[in-house]
């Protein structure tokens, strides 16, 4: 793994395996809200080590490393399986479904670029009571099922948190820090010496670690998550909102370092980005929202919100309204017979704003601000200004796409492995995810063709047989010598009860690869059964129990061969 010579190199090596093992156990994983643990080990005099290790190769084959470790659908069944066996799963339905939603709204609507060595997201919530989540280098987010008690289960709060643990991933955080930080690590014990400069080398590299590595990772993932959470619909108060229900920072020294931003200052930066997000207009002081520095509403706790959390969810719908609609029109207010105020649609960003509108009795003072504040853009120009920021954060996720799409072996090969290995680990939507991957790099016949099979081997684990012999045939005319596909669509049509077309199929498949595929055997067994044929079955299911010994086979037939 590693060029270096000599003893450095020994002592980089054995860092290396020791950090490698680590990893794996830690879930080389960064959390929203964790403070950094009492010294244990670290380096000295930064410049001093750095210079040493700069010219060297540590940094980049620890990097590669994790980053190929981060890459591999199997660790990241190990990290979840691992997760899950040491604090548990949550067993609320409820929770279960919100975080599937807002997950699902984040992938699919919102704005972001996946680097090409990376993974599709799995998540689960665990039974841990304390209010964190995490993300690990494998993109498996872990949800504390403390954090969801402690938000009341508020879908914009949540995608808050969710945003901030995509980007991690998305942005490889955890390969990049870990990399540095296990360089600079190794670049210490060559320098180290007596017990006193190695004790101060550890304090003053923890402390580095923490300030210069760690922290703008996640004054990143705070800033890159607000605008990801806002561009999958979510309103942009959430996080701030969510940001009031935090703990506040620990206190810190040089010995016990805090490796994220303090809490006050990530609500500051929280509530500029949504005035942002409204071109200047909106703004949430304590228990009050102002637009375009007039005074709107005042909010009273509730029993699940604060005043402040309320005051960022009102304000935040606000801001959502004025950036969504280029029109003040487009809001639609309308006097209710009642006396009330209708306005905007009925998305769920919305339900703050409108529930204190309605209690407050202010539709008219809203419509009033609001179209004040169009009447300012219009005549500032304002609107356009902060739009050009926008327009360039979304031309450098565009650039980023096309990066990873770009039509390279390297990533074709990547996308058609972990295509194939998720759906050996009956991973059936991630597989279609990688499939989908490799047709957007534009391969040639031959990738094409093995993306469209992992598809329908994919449809076909989620039962849907039709779309799965779509694609299987797809594949079969782009590529007719490829094995797998035969016995694929052998599987499919045998699900639809077309038994001689699977067995034609099982036939082609075994031509073209003599003896390679047990579950070939296993496919004939069933069609024969199928077909009354048993004793062609017999011998189908022995020759494949002698191949694979704990391959599952109809009872009938396992108790007989069982017993011979």
């Amino acid at each position: 793994m590693l060029s270096m010579t000599g003893g450095f190199a020994m002592k980089a090596k054995r860092l290396w395996k020791k950090m490698r093992m680590g990893a794996l156990a830690a879930g080389i994983s960064a959390a929203l809200l964790v403070p950094a643990p009492p010294v244990a080990e670290a380096s000295i005099l930064v410049d001093v080590i750095t210079g040493a290790i700069g010219a060297g190769t540590a940094y980049h084959s620890y990097l590669d490393g994790i980053l190929k470790m981060g890459n591999d659908p199997v660790v990241q069944k190990k990290l979840f399986d691992k997760d899950t066996a040491e604090r548990g799963a949550d067993e609320s339905e409820e929770n279960r479904v919100l975080v599937d939603s807002v997950m699902n709204q984040l992938i699919e609507r919102g704005e972001y670029a996946m680097a090409a060595d990376s993974l599709p997201f799995r998540w689960n919530v665990n039974a841990d009571d304390s209010f964190n989540a995490s993300c690990t280098a494998a993109d498996y987010v872990s949800i504390n099922r403390g954090l969801i008690t402690a938000l009341h289960g508020d879908r914009d709060e949540l995608a808050g948190v969710l945003a901030h643990e995509m980007i991690h991933g998305l942005h490889q955080h955890i390969a990049y820090d870990m990399a540095k930080q296990a360089a600079i690590q190794a670049g210490a014990s060559a320098l180290s010496g007596g017990a006193l400069t190695t004790y101060l080398t550890n304090i003053l590299t923890n402390y580095n670690a923490a300030k210069n590595i760690t922290a703008p990772s996640e004054k990143d993932a705070d800033e890159s998550g607000f605008w990801l959470m806002a561009s999958a619909g979510f309103n942009p108060g959430g996080f701030p909102a969510m940001i009031h229900k935090m703990p506040n920072s620990h206190a810190e020294s040089i010995l016990n370092p805090d490796d994220h931003p303090e809490t006050s200052n990530r609500l500051k930066r929280g509530l500029k980005w949504m005035n942002d997000y409204s071109f200047g207009h909106v703004e949430a002081q304590d228990d009050a929202v102002f637009i375009d520095k007039q005074p709107f509403l005042t909010l009273a706790p509730t029993e699940e919100y604060s005043a402040k959390e309320r005051a960022c969810l009102v304000a935040g719908g606000i801001a959502k309204g004025i950036h969504d609609h280029a029109l003040v029109s487009a809001w639609h207010f309308a006097k209710r017979s009642d006396g009330g105020m209708d306005f905007l649609n009925d998305s769920d960003a919305y339900r703050h704003l409108k529930a204190a509108v309605a209690e407050a009795g202010l539709g008219e003072r809203l419509e009033a601000l609001v179209t004040a504040a169009y009447s300012k853009d219009r005549e500032n120009g304002n609107r356009e200004k902060y739009l050009e920021k926008e327009r360039e954060r979304r031309e450098d996720i565009e650039k980023q796409k096309e990066k990873a799409q770009r039509d390279t072996k390297k990533n074709v090969n990547s996308y058609a492995e972990k295509s194939l290995t998720y759906n050996a680990l009956n991973l059936p939507n991630l597989a279609i995810h990688e499939a989908d991957r490799l047709l957007a790099c534009e391969p040639d016949n031959e990738a094409k063709a093995w993306a469209h099979a992992e598809r329908g081997s994919a449809f076909y684990q989620l039962d849907m047989y039709d779309t799965a012999l779509v694609e299987l045939n797809t594949s079969a005319s782009l590529a007719p010598d490829k094995a797998r596909t035969y016995l694929y669509r052998g599987y499919t049509l045998h699900a639809i009860g077309d038994y001689d077309a699977a067995l034609a199929d099982s036939q082609k498949a075994e031509k073209l690869a003599p003896g390679t595929f047990a579950a070939n055997l296993r496919l004939q067994g069933m069609a024969y059964d199928a077909k009354g044929e048993e004793g062609l079955a017999m011998e189908a299911f022995r020759a494949y129990l002698e191949k694979n010994p704990k391959g599952e086979i109809p009872e009938k037939y396992a108790s007989e061969l069982m017993g011979e």
